[in-house]
């Protein structure tokens, strides 16, 4: 009698646990991988990978390294996991954290994911303030021109941020906003030496802002912290006395989240 072994009678969708296993295989690697990496380490061939790469991209679930052709989680894989629920709740142990920033700072504070070139705002602490900057999650900001998202901008490579940066289309959104590869990278530069962004009148109107990245034990910037407050309340001891607020929380944030980071 001859035994039946097919995708049929086994119930699997061969395409669908193809899929499945190349998504693992991207969520478990520690760096973007190549069509080759896919190719040599799950045995697909480059046509039947690449054409499961692209559902998978068309879906949001991984995304694709526009400068190095490769590919990494997109994210389809957050929201999915948050669903239609509060993120504070899965930030429960970094909620306290930024509430004891904002005591110390006096103004909103918030945390940031990067998506592509954008930054999402996940969770954060409002100032008691009656004039402060509002906590909106679920907001995306530009990279280039708010201090969230050049804090992401500052720890990519040079090579591959000069490139990054060749591509981008500047937008005027206030007389303050920098409209050039150049002052940028600047800007950039400085802000990686003193261990902060600054955003000052760039992207909103009478709002500036201080932000800091939030490592993992490996090094890597995973999030970024925030304060932003009405630029009238802000001046350059204010700045530094942030900053040092924000350093100290984004090491705290380190130490409680471990290994594991949402």
């Amino acid at each position: 009698m001859e035994r039946k072994n097919d995708n049929a009678s086994s119930g699997l969708i061969k395409s669908v646990q193809k899929s499945l296993k190349i998504l693992k295989y991207i969520i478990d690697s520690d760096s973007e991988v190549s069509l080759t990496d896919i190719e040599k380490d799950l045995g697909y061939n480059v046509s039947t990978a690449h054409r499961l790469l692209r559902t998978l991209m068309e879906e949001s679930f991984i995304s694709q390294n526009q400068i190095t052709k490769k590919y990494d989680i997109g994210p389809e894989i957050f929201f999915s996991w948050l669903g239609g629920r509060k993120p504070e709740k899965y930030f429960y142990r970094v909620t306290p954290i930024l509430e004891e920033c904002v005591k110390r700072t006096g103004e909103t504070t918030n945390l940031f994911i990067r998506d592509g070139n954008e930054a999402i705002c996940i969770t954060g602490c409002e100032s008691q303030h009656t004039l402060r900057a509002f906590l909106m999650i679920g907001r995306r900001i530009p990279l280039t021109c708010t201090a969230a998202g050049k804090v992401f901008l500052s720890y990519i490579k040079e090579e591959e941020l000069k490139k990054l940066i060749a591509k981008v289309k500047f937008k005027q959104y206030l007389p303050n906003t920098l409209m050039d590869p150049e002052s940028l990278l600047k800007d950039l530069s400085i802000s990686r030496e003193r261990g902060y962004t600054i955003e000052n009148d760039e992207y909103e109107q009478m709002i500036t802002a201080v932000g800091v990245p939030v490592f993992d034990h490996s090094g890597r910037v995973i999030c970024a912290i925030s304060t932003i407050a009405p630029s009238t309340r802000v001046d350059e001891e204010k700045i530094k006395s942030i900053s040092k607020e924000l350093m100290l929380t984004s090491k705290q944030i380190t130490e409680v989240m471990g290994e594991v980071f949402y």
